[in-house]
């Protein structure tokens, strides 16, 4: 390649580089070359002495948004493509307009877009949520079948309003884990394990095993109570209510958990990212729980107590490290699993 080929290659702030090749664009290609000001300037064609290339540089976006600059100035430039990047030539005499335009442009522009700080999660992934809703599928499958079978353990477990509110509130935890049939399972099964998933990054296995089987409780309670001073008639079954839970968690955690100020920056949250998650779970609600078979006062009342309970349980924990002894995991868990097993006891014997 000819010498007249060859210019002088510097950075924006004026340091040379050693002399690259400047590649001519391709016969039928535009991509290589942007030319703006006087294109029939022989400087331009024959890229002779008095042109200095600033660069090179990649991506081609970037070359492209210094090119804009120097077009805003009103300065003759040309793109190119060269063996090490894109190099942008300007004249000689414009050398030094040119970089600082280019470095004033830099840093005014220094790290943005901003980038949304993410969320430092406490706990590591673990199986216990697809676990535990793996089990409900196997309870439904094994054991009690489908509601149209009518049997004992939908007569003893269903949620029915007038018997929560009053002489056996354990119902509100047995009909958590009974199903009216194979879809219905299935779609809670997959749902669940989605959101209590999530949960349990930031609560632990245990913790979100107790908060989503207690806020799955207190909806049904809560729904039962609605019907019942309502003096309606109700029964529900479903872990549905639970799942609602997780989200409501999901949402409350969401606003006090390594939420409210980002730790490097300092600067604060705005607005939109702390109703964002509660409009979410509204949206979820709409989305999921509000079809004509389902029962949208226990869904609605599931994601209401799931976030109470994401409220009480995380600001305690708020900017605190999560523990690293699983001890406390552990006996979370075991007194879910606990109260499950309890209120199916009390439900049989009765």
């Amino acid at each position: 390649m000819g010498e007249q080929n060859r210019v002088c290659v510097r950075d924006a702030v004026g340091a040379p580089f050693v002399p690259i090749a400047i590649l001519p664009p391709a016969r039928g290609e535009r991509a290589a070359m942007i030319q703006n000001g006087d294109a029939s300037s022989g400087e331009a064609e024959n890229h002779g002495p008095g042109l200095t290339a600033i660069g090179p540089v990649m991506p081609e976006r970037k070359v492209r948004e210094w090119a804009l600059v120097l077009q805003s100035s009103e300065l003759w430039h040309a793109v190119r493509y060269t063996t090490a990047g894109w190099v942008i030539l300007v004249r000689d005499e414009d050398y030094a307009l040119a970089a600082s335009s280019i470095d004033r442009y830099e840093a005014e522009n220094r790290n943005w877009p901003p980038v949304r700080p993410r969320e430092r999660l406490r706990h590591p992934p673990s199986a216990i949520a697809g676990a535990a809703f793996a089990a409900l599928a196997l309870f439904f499958f094994l054991v009690t079948g489908p509601a149209s079978g009518g049997g004992r353990w939908f007569q003893r477990g269903a949620s029915v309003a007038n018997l929560v509110v009053g002489p056996e509130p354990w119902r509100a935890i047995t009909a958590l884990t009974l199903h009216a049939d194979s879809a219905h399972v299935i779609g809670n099964v997959i749902s669940g394990t989605v959101f209590a998933s999530a949960v349990q990054r930031r609560l632990g296995p245990g913790g979100a095993a107790l908060a989503v089987v207690a806020s799955g409780a207190i909806g049904n309670f809560a729904n039962a109570l609605w019907h019942h001073s309502m003096g309606q008639q109700h029964a529900s079954i479903g872990a549905s209510t639970a799942v609602f839970g997780a989200i409501g968690l999901l949402a409350a955690t969401q606003l006090v958990l390594d939420r409210a100020h980002d730790k490097d920056s300092g600067a604060k949250r705005p607005l939109l990212h702390l109703v964002a998650p509660l409009v979410g779970g509204l949206a979820l609600l709409g989305a999921l729980g509000a079809s004509p078979r389902s029962d949208l006062g226990a869904h609605a009342f599931g994601l209401l107590s799931g976030a109470a309970i994401g409220l009480v349980a995380g600001l305690p924990l708020r900017n605190r490290p999560a523990p690293r002894r699983p001890v406390v995991q552990v006996a979370l868990g075991a007194i879910a699993a606990a109260l499950v097993v309890g209120a199916w006891q009390l439900a049989l014997i009765t």
